[in-house]
């Protein structure tokens, strides 16, 4: 029972049936239909983790990596509704088990971040008092919004973090330089400290390209089975577990959950690692919530052991890393602008478009998995001032263009440079295009080679207004916000492109809850954002901060772009305050704009909140609040509203 009780609230599910609908015979044998064929998939997926099991007690891990293959593939196209209930996710967190077996087992430089499977042994004496006296030095009045012991363990791995793996936590804290201001703003939105943003750095060293040998991917390294309950889908084209943007607000919000469930920071990170059904088995089995305690025992493996004090060195020498003496090379935030592609077209043919390199397309687009978006539209992130030239070489490209790819067989002799040059391609465009190092062209490959770009980027620039017209509409398009919370919900104008606004370029750092160690420290420092002067003439709007307001709550209450409000209040980026003066953009009115129309929705068979939420952009907790739901559960035929009444 207490694992059932767990796993519902984990997932949101209840563990009372709902009745069943009025009888009728033409209705009443879907749902018999749909709970055998659940029955059987549970049943081939239980011998599934079964036979994984034995194999493990055999020692037979080729046959235990098998079976877990097996039991991957066998859920990847399961319905939400089958993966949240209680008997399934009990057997997922047996296989999750036996896949951290089988990590365990491998050498542990497999692993993507700093997951460390091997006991520590902690520093002690004149050690532990010297590494102590220089973390007091560090903080010198430093904050954090996330709980920190400073105790023997905490320490060891502070002093391993500026020693031994002083390498690793230079690179992974350069990459997380492009990533923490976004990081830090989808934390912010919902509600979770924004300390566990380096989290990161234990999961995978900010890297979206990290694959587990447990099956988990991305930066938050996301198992597929959870990532598609918090909304992260994959196919044979996109994976939204890479997706920086995508996957941090599902770690944000499976965080957040996970807190819920324990009402302690160390025990949802904990879960984070292990998983909450192996957090209560241990806490049943000791009779304690506390975390050290818990680390003391037989019942959570060395990793989990471990991730605790990984994670509490990993903010204090994350958040002041000059004073451990860890040099960092800083990247440019992580900002884009985005254009909708219509169709399925080669990423090279789009960089072209772009005036960049289909590398810069991948890192700004990791979720792709194939050298082309996804067939169909696709929001595609092109780098900051490059939205325009795209949009108009594309209104030019005949659809035969686009993906034009052909075949060609690497013959003897070849060498990249003569193949490249014979399809008007750089060497680099025919690597990127075929995902492969110049080390991998050789003799009897097949490569894909995409077409030349449609016409030189110089040739796109259309001097006139009245060629623009052709292209696109006259006027400056509307810029969004650049951190992609789901986009307001707004009527669709299709004679308008979408064009957001760059994300500034600057440490986004919410105010802090009262810390949790002694003192209290400045904040991070980062770049300045400018002001924006107003034109003479033309006065900007102002109006003071109520308590509780945020500048994405204002952006949202207004209907004005975030990343043009945040140009505006750049001081108010970091904290806001109940009285402070925040500046509108010109035209925003006195007043929260008149909301659109409510627009409604009929549920069809198979969506859930979460899909009708992504297909309108509009968040499914907004969408319980204004239809007045309690729960998740949606009926077939039932009408929703998809905005304020």
């Amino acid at each position: 029972m207490p694992v059932l009780l767990l796993a519902s609230l984990l997932w949101g599910t209840a563990l009372v049936q709902t009745p069943a609908p009025a009888p009728q015979v033409q209705v009443a044998t879907v749902p018999v239909r749909a709970a055998e064929s659940d029955a059987a998939r549970t049943q081939q997926l239980r011998a599934l983790v079964e036979a994984a099991e034995k194999a493990l007690e055999d020692d037979d891990e080729r046959t235990a990596a098998a079976r877990s293959d097996e039991a991957d593939v066998l859920t990847a196209d399961w319905s939400l509704e089958l993966l949240k209930q209680a008997e399934i996710q009990g057997l997922l967190q047996r296989l999750k088990e036996v896949q951290d077996q089988i990590t365990e087992e491998e050498e542990p430089e497999a692993e993507p971040g700093l997951k460390a499977p091997e006991e520590v042994v902690s520093i002690t004496g004149d050690e532990l008092l010297a590494e102590q006296e220089l973390v007091r030095s560090a903080e010198q009045g430093t904050s954090y919004d996330y709980p920190i012991d400073l105790n023997d363990k905490v320490l060891t791995w502070v002093s391993l973090f500026s020693t031994t793996k002083r390498g690793f936590m230079e690179n992974a804290l350069g990459r997380a330089s492009m990533y923490l201001p976004m990081i830090r703003q989808v934390f912010a939105e919902e509600g979770v400290p924004s300390d566990l943003a380096y989290l990161a750095v234990i999961e995978s060293g900010f890297r979206n390209e990290a694959k587990s040998r447990a099956k988990a991917v991305g930066m938050w390294q996301f198992i597929r089975s959870t990532g598609r309950i918090y909304g992260l889908k994959g196919n044979a084209w996109v994976e939204e577990r890479r997706d920086p943007i995508k996957a941090t607000r599902a770690a944000a919000r499976y965080l957040k959950r996970l807190f819920e469930i324990s009402g302690d920071w160390y025990l949802a990170a904990s879960s984070y690692n292990a998983g909450p059904l192996t957090l209560d088995r241990a806490i049943q089995n000791l009779g304690t919530r506390n975390f050290w305690d818990l680390s003391r025992s037989k019942w959570l493996r060395t990793e989990t052991k471990n991730y605790v004090p990984e994670l509490c060195a990993a903010i204090l020498v994350g958040r002041n890393p000059d004073r451990y003496g860890i040099h960092i090379a800083p990247l440019v935030p992580y900002a884009y602008e985005t254009v909708t592609v219509s169709a399925m077209t080669s990423l090279t043919v789009l960089a072209r478009c772009a005036g960049t390199d289909a590398a810069m397309l991948k890192t700004l687009n990791p979720e792709l998995l194939r050298g082309s978006t996804p067939p169909g539209a696709y929001q595609l992130r092109v780098p900051p001032g490059k939205a325009m030239d795209c949009l108009r070489q594309l209104a030019h490209m005949p659809a035969g263009k686009r993906l034009d790819f052909r075949t060609y067989l690497v013959k003897k002799g070849d060498t990249l440079a003569k193949v490249a040059k014979r399809f008007k391609l750089t060497s680099d465009d025919l690597l990127a295009a075929n995902e492969l190092t110049a080390k991998q062209f050789r003799p009897g490959k097949r490569l894909l080679v995409p077409p030349p770009p449609a016409m030189a980027l110089e040739e796109g620039n259309l001097a006139s207004g009245k060629e623009r017209g052709k292209v696109l509409p006259e006027g400056p398009l509307p810029p969004l916000p650049s951190m992609p919370r789901e986009p307001e919900l707004a009527p669709n104008t299709p004679d308008k492109a979408e064009v957001p606004a760059q994300v500034p370029a600057a440490a986004l750092q919410p105010s802090a809850p009262p810390a949790a160690s002694a003192g209290s420290l400045p904040p991070l420092s980062g770049p300045s954002i400018p002001s924006a002067i107003p034109t003479p003439g033309s006065p900007v709007p102002v109006l003071l901060a109520k308590r509780g307001d945020t500048l994405a709550k204002i952006a949202r209450s207004h209907q004005v772009p975030l990343g043009e409000l945040m140009r505006l209040n750049p001081e108010a980026v970091k904290a806001l305050h109940p009285g402070d003066e925040v500046r509108l953009p010109s035209g925003a009115g006195e007043g929260p704009k008149a909301a659109p129309a409510v627009r409604t929705h009929t549920v069809k068979h198979g969506e859930t909140l979460a899909s009708i939420g992504r297909k309108y952009s509009v968040e499914p907790s907004d969408l319980k609040a204004w239809n007045g739901l309690k729960g998740d559960r949606l009926q077939v035929g039932q009408r929703l509203q998809l905005s304020p009444r």
